[in-house]
């Protein structure tokens, strides 16, 4: 008997953790957002007092509600729920991968680094952002393929245009994608789930580190 009570306890207290959690973590991303509580009780259908009591973990919802959350926010259902740390559910294995003793980045790291980030564009719900870095990519991809080309890696039959032109017109091309980034809505978020080094966050430092002293000026 003892122990049948011991166990209604855990489990009650086990619900209480969940939709403490669950609270929490609907707060942090309305406020990460910049979007007042009315605002998103109304995107999301239902009264501001009803969201008041979710984020204060005072009510718990229906599984449709997270749901819908989970597509508000831009999340998965496991992150608000508390069972996954991940916030789109994409594999971070790829840049588990740890630096190179002699710190030398490798055409691997490169290749999973852009798996990895793919893999989040394709799980994204802002199609504006979705396709201007799926065009950006393929502009860079193309002008890469060219380099490769030039250099006898890849047949240059598969190309229509002339190399050097080619070139000129993918680098125009990528200026005016460049251009479109200032006009993204920044949704920014801090709290990266990839905080501890590995060779995806050495290749971003690496990236930046060219970028400032390719223009460094005295």
């Amino acid at each position: 008997m003892e122990k049948r009570i011991d166990e209604k306890k855990n489990l009650k207290k086990d619900k209480a953790d969940k939709l403490s959690n669950f609270a929490a973590v609907l707060t942090q991303l309305r406020k990460e957002r910049g979007i007042s509580q009315k605002k998103a009780a109304l995107d999301l259908g239902i009264s501001q007092a009803l969201l008041s009591h979710y984020e204060k973990g005072i009510r718990e919802c229906g599984l449709d509600f997270v749901i819908k959350c989970g597509e508000y926010y831009g999340v998965t259902t496991d992150y608000l729920l508390g069972v996954s740390n991940n916030r789109n559910g994409v594999d971070t294995s790829y840049i588990d991968t740890p630096i190179d003793e002699n710190g030398e980045i490798s055409v691997g790291t490169l290749a999973q680094a852009s798996t990895f980030l793919l893999d989040i564009i394709s799980s994204a719900k802002d199609a504006q952002a979705v396709k201007y870095i799926y065009d950006y990519y393929a502009l860079c991809v193309y002008r890469g393929a060219l380099t490769m080309a030039k250099a006898g890696i890849l047949p240059k039959e598969i190309f229509k245009i002339d190399f050097n032109l080619g070139r000129e017109l993918a680098n125009a091309a990528i200026a005016v994608e460049d251009a479109k980034f200032g006009l993204l809505e920044d949704k920014s978020r801090n709290g990266n789930d990839m905080c501890e080094s590995n060779a995806f966050i050495n290749l971003i430092n690496r990236a930046e580190e060219q970028i400032l002293t390719s223009f460094y000026l005295d």
